[in-house]
C-alpha cells in the first residue's frame, strides 16, 4: 500500500552503476524511489508479507528492504492546498527500498545480469527473437551472466573508475575475468579507462546522508570513466584512435581482498542454496555486489564481522542446546532473531550505549550507522519480470549465471592469493 508520509526532497540517485533512467533517492540518500512495474509491486509486497512457513521467505535476507509505495497525486501550492498532477496516470507507481551503497564512505558496485533468457513468457515474437539474439551474441546464453556496470574506488587519486555497459555486451565469455580484475583489483594491476573525462570539470557535489561525496546517478543511458566523486554529467565512450589513462597502485592490500572475496562467496553460495529450493522466474534480474573501497574502513568493518561471529561461535559452544535451534539465515543464528538479515548483512546485536544530552544534528546517527555498515552486500535486484513457478523447477538460467560468477570470484582469489 502507498507510504502515508512525504519523503521531502528527491535527487537521482547516487553510486547507480547500472538500469533505467527515473530511479532517484530521497533527501537523506538512505532510501531508492525506483519506478516499478504492477508486477515488481507484487513481488515486494508478496514477499514483505511472507509467513515464516512460506518457502519464499528464505529469499528475503538477499531482496533489498521494502518501505512500500509512492504515487504521485499532485503538488502543494504555497497555500497547502493539493494541485492535482496533470498527466499523473502515466506516471508509475514507485517502489521505496533501502539504498544498498547507503553508510559506505565509497562503495565498490558491480552490477551483474543473470540468466540465460532476456524475455518474458508474454513477450511477442518478435520480442524473443531479439533478445534471444542479443543473449546469444553476448555472455547471457552462455554464461549465464552479463556484466551490466561496476564501478571501483581509486583511492590515490580519490577518484572512481567506471566500467560502462558497453564492456559487458563486448566481451566475450573467456575474457570474463577481465571483469573481476576491474572490480577487484590488487595494487599491481593496471586498470584502463574506458571513456573519455568531463570537459570542462564539474564542480558541484553529490552527497550521501553519511556526508561523503559520492559518485551520481549513472543512468544505462550513460557511460563513465574514471571520475571525481562530484562528476554530474556523462562521458563519452573512448573512440578506436583515442589513448586511454590507467589506474595502478590499488589500495586494498591482497590480505584484505582475499577477506572480501571470502564473504562473497559466502552469500553466493547461500543464495544457490536458496534458490535451488524455490519454484520462481527471474527474467531480468541482477546480483549487486556492494564492498567497501576505503581501506581503512573496510578493514574496520570486517575486523567488526569477524569478532562479531567469534562471539556467537562462543555462545554457540557455551550453550549446545542453541544448534539445534539455528536458522541460517538469522541475526545470530537463533530462530528467535530477525531472519531479514544475510550473513555478512547483520546488524550489530548490542545498541550504541553513547548517552546524547546534546542536540543531534544527524552526525552522530550517521557514525552509528557507519559503524554498524557491513564490509559487504550481496542482493537481488530488479523484478519487473519476476514470477512464481510452480511445478517447473528452480530458475536454472539463474542458477547458472550464479555459478559463473561464483567460479569467476573462486578465480579470483586464487589469482590474490598467489601474489
Amino acid at each position: 500500500m502507498p507510504l502515508p508520509l512525504s519523503l521531502g526532497e528527491s535527487t537521482p540517485l547516487a553510486n547507480q552503476v547500472a538500469g533505467h533512467e527515473g530511479v532517484m533517492s530521497d533527501a537523506s540518500g538512505s532510501l531508492v524511489i525506483k519506478p516499478a512495474l504492477p508486477r515488481e509491486i507484487a513481488f515486494y509486497q508478496m514477499l514483505n508479507s511472507a509467513s515464516r512457513e512460506d518457502s519464499i521467505r528464505q529469499l528475503k535476507p538477499f531482496i533489498p528492504k521494502f518501505f512500500g509505495t509512492l504515487r504521485l497525486e499532485g503538488q502543494l501550492s504555497s497555500s497547502g492546498d493539493l494541485q492535482k498532477a496533470e498527466g499523473k496516470e502515466q506516471v508509475p507507481e514507485s517502489v521505496v527500498i533501502e539504498n544498498l551503497s547507503y553508510a559506505f564512505a565509497h562503495p565498490n558496485i558491480l552490477d551483474v545480469k543473470l540468466g540465460t533468457v532476456l524475455y518474458g513468457p508474454d513477450a511477442s515474437e518478435e520480442k524473443k527473437s531479439r533478445m534471444d539474439k542479443q543473449a546469444r551474441e553476448t555472455t547471457t546464453h552462455e554464461t549465464g551472466i552479463r556484466l551490466t556496470g561496476c564501478q571501483t574506488w581509486h583511492s590515490p587519486t580519490q577518484k572512481y573508475i567506471i566500467t560502462p555497459k558497453s564492456f559487458g555486451k563486448s566481451i566475450s565469455s573467456s575474457q570474463l575475468p577481465s571483469g573481476m580484475i576491474r572490480f577487484f583489483p590488487l595494487p599491481s594491476d593496471s586498470i584502463s579507462s574506458l571513456v573519455v573525462p568531463p570537459s570542462p570539470a564539474p564542480t558541484t557535489a553529490s552527497t550521501t546522508g553519511a556526508g561523503e561525496s559520492h559518485l551520481p546517478s549513472i543512468a544505462e543511458s550513460s557511460s563513465s570513466h574514471a571520475v571525481d566523486s562530484t562528476t554530474e554529467i556523462p562521458l563519452t565512450p573512448l573512440s578506436a584512435d583515442q589513448s586511454s589513462e590507467s589506474y595502478s597502485n590499488h589500495a586494498i592490500t591482497p590480505s584484505l581482498l582475499v577477506k572480501v572475496l571470502d564473504l562473497v562467496l559466502l552469500e553466493i553460495n547461500n543464495l544457490i542454496t536458496v534458490l535451488s529450493e524455490l519454484e520462481i522466474r527471474f527474467v531480468g534480474g541482477s546480483v549487486l555486489i556492494v564492498y567497501e573501497g576505503d581501506p581503512a574502513k573496510l578493514s574496520e568493518s570486517i575486523d567488526r564481522y569477524e569478532a562479531k561471529k567469534a562471539i556467537k561461535a562462543l555462545k554457540a559452544t557455551e550453550s549446545p542446546r542453541l544448534e539445534t535451534q539455528r536458522s541460517a539465515f538469522s541475526d545470530d543464528g537463533s530462530v528467535d532473531s530477525n531472519d531479514d538479515e544475510s550473513t555478512s548483512d547483520a546488524d550489530d546485536d548490542e545498541e550504541d550505549e553513547d548517552e546524547d544530552d546534546g542536540i543531534d544534528d544527524g552526525t552522530k546517527e550517521d557514525e552509528k550507522l557507519m559503524k554498524k555498515c557491513p564490509p559487504v552486500r550481496v542482493k537481488m535486484i530488479d523484478f519487473a519480470h519476476t514470477w512464481l513457478a510452480e511445478g517447473e523447477g528452480p530458475d536454472q538460467g539463474v542458477l547458472k549465471g550464479l555459478n559463473t560468477l561464483k567460479g569467476l570470484i573462486e578465480s579470483r582469489k586464487k589469482e590474490v592469493e598467489s601474489t
